[in-house]
């Protein structure tokens, strides 16, 4: 993957005003204030910025959180993770590995097989629909694969989380 790199005023030129202060100065939208947190299209999110694929809509978790939430990427060097000094409480960055796009956050109270949750900024995405009964699967899809499951960083199956009583957080339900 080749690496995206912008000054601040082509990424304003770019984007809109609330997409680059969500990717670009790591703001998050208000809970339920977007596109994607309630959709159940099928298709494909990609970063709003470089269109790079993040994550599959086969690996949308419904939660509803207020936010476009996914339990595992679309291919293992979609994203990464970065410590939020700014935000501890909100978990780990997410940022998109092409042009280091903040995204989201990421938490350890997902559903198996991966116990993850990338919760992900509507601003962040955009989205490509496709058909309900495509044939052509994506590579989210196949990464569900239990052997690729155990590549994703962090990674720990969700009875892990469970047995050590859930994510503490408590606005996900699990306490």
């Amino acid at each position: 993957m080749k690496k995206m790199i912008k000054t601040d005023a082509e990424w304003q030129q770019l984007l809109d005003h609330k997409q680059f202060m969500v990717t670009r100065r790591k703001m998050t939208e208000p809970p339920y204030s977007n596109e994607f947190a309630l959709s159940e299209k099928a298709g494909l999110y990609s970063c709003v910025c470089c269109n790079e694929p993040l994550f599959d809509s086969s690996c949308k978790i419904e939660i509803k959180t207020g936010w476009p939430s996914f339990f595992i990427p679309a291919s293992p060097n979609a994203v990464r993770e970065e410590a939020d000094e700014n935000h501890p409480e909100q978990g780990i960055a997410v940022i998109c590995n092409c042009c280091d796009a903040h995204l989201g956050h990421l938490f350890e109270d997902g559903p198996a097989p991966s116990g993850l949750r990338y919760s992900i900024n509507s601003l962040a995405l955009s989205f490509e629909e496709r058909e309900e009964n495509a044939v052509q699967q994506s590579q989210a899809a196949q990464a569900v694969d239990a052997a690729q499951v155990g590549e994703v960083k962090g990674w720990q199956p969700a009875e892990s989380a469970e047995k050590e009583g859930g994510c503490g957080g408590g606005s996900c339900g699990c306490n």
